[in-house]
């Protein structure tokens, strides 16, 4: 990645942290989708260089990378998030520094929390027990054993977005909501595969699949 440009997010009184990485990157991954380069992959992938602050896991700062200034011109950051200009300082796109020596993967994590997983325990349990041939009752007090001694959440940082593969013509205030949690690994080899990112900027759990980002 040659190219990068900064966006960094302004809280005030009324508008917290939270609801404002909702509002930034919904905006962010439908400027993504459209200017995605085939039917899932987008060419910019995306950073988080405060990721792990101890005041807001995600910090205040979102960086989008690219391969070209083009790529970023094309985007046009200013224009999608033109409605939060208030809450929002984006800085001019400039060249990644020469001297990067660290890369990070940031992918999604599909948590499952205990919530979700108890309200499918009877189907799971039915269908264990149907396929080993175990009392039923037996296999639901385990699951539900197992499920109790999760965390409740997880401590993986996360924005609340609302889905956008939902019927086109459900207005945005009634589509899905999901939480998108994001993990970060570290390392000091850049990636060398030819893969692209998802349309959330974000890369792809798959080994052969993973695209990192220069961290810096």
């Amino acid at each position: 990645m040659n190219y990068y440009v900064d966006i960094t997010l302004l809280p005030d009184a009324e508008t917290n942290l939270g609801f404002l990485w909702h509002k930034v990157y919904q905006q962010i991954h439908l400027g993504l989708v459209e200017n995605k380069v085939n039917e899932k992959d987008s060419a910019i992938g995306l950073s988080f260089p405060e990721y792990g602050n101890k005041s807001f896991p995600l910090g205040q700062k979102l960086r989008l990378l690219s391969e070209t200034k083009q790529q970023l011109d094309d985007l046009d950051v200013n224009q999608w998030l033109a409605r939060l200009n208030d809450y929002v300082h984006i800085k001019a796109i400039k060249s990644v520094p020469s001297d990067v020596k660290e890369y990070a993967y940031f992918k999604r994590n599909n948590f499952k929390s205990p919530e979700k997983l108890r309200m499918s325990v009877n189907a799971r349990a039915s269908a264990i027990a149907e396929k080993n041939g175990y009392d039923i009752s037996e296999v639901k007090k385990r699951l539900l054993t197992s499920i109790n001694n999760l965390e409740q959440q997880s401590k993986l940082p996360y924005i609340c977005l609302r889905s956008l593969s939902t019927d086109k013509n459900i207005c945005q205030a009634e589509r899905k909501k999901f939480l998108l949690f994001i993990e970060c690994h570290k390392t000091s080899k850049q990636s060398n595969n030819p893969k692209l990112f998802t349309c959330h900027g974000l890369s792809r759990r798959n080994k052969n699949e993973q695209v990192s980002v220069p961290w810096f």
